[in-house]
């Protein structure tokens, strides 16, 4: 005898099959979509050493070289209490949060989104020595400083980070 249609087990069977495999990959929606944002974030966080030069040479050349040396904390094994810049979400702009702020359009203190934070090194061959004709620094940037929406700081403990060095001349 032929069969020319599923019996009704079949198709209830089949339906069952396939709800469990939408549910499972509306289940990871969420995940992928975090991940996709973090992931943004990393890669505007590692275009941060262009737009955080010119700061730091804005910086320079209206307060000093040697001022910004000396502003610049030098760095320690808990990287705390480096000069601090912050950057909106975009990325689109680095600005000095206390040290000679900009005299235009400020990043409001919610749209901190990124705070990056710059050291100066100890002990020679990197340290700087007044009067010299370079400062060499590591950076650190750390996400999310202040989530939107949010006016309080994100503890550091829960922020992604990058960190790199970079120097500035006379």
């Amino acid at each position: 005898m032929r069969r020319g249609a599923f019996t009704l087990l079949e198709v209830v069977i089949a339906l069952g099959v396939f709800a469990v495999g939408v549910v499972g990959v509306l289940a990871l929606l969420p995940a992928l979509a975090r991940e996709s944002a973090e992931a943004g974030d990393g890669r505007i966080a590692r275009g941060f050493p262009a737009a955080l030069h010119a700061e730091l040479r804005r910086l320079a050349d209206s307060g000093g070289f040697d001022s910004l040396a000396a502003r610049t904390t030098t760095l320690n094994p808990r990287l705390t209490g480096g000069l601090a810049f912050v950057a909106s979400r975009s990325g689109t702009e680095v600005q000095s949060l206390d040290y000679l702020p900009p005299s235009g359009e400020r990043i409001p203190e919610a749209g901190h989104y990124f705070l990056i934070e710059v050291w100066r090194f100890p002990s020679p061959p990197l340290a700087y020595a007044a009067g010299g004709a370079v400062l060499p620094l590591h950076v650190q940037v750390s996400w999310p400083h202040r989530t939107p929406g949010n006016a309080a700081v994100v503890p550091a403990a829960e922020r992604a980070r990058f960190t790199f060095n970079t120097a500035i001349s006379r």
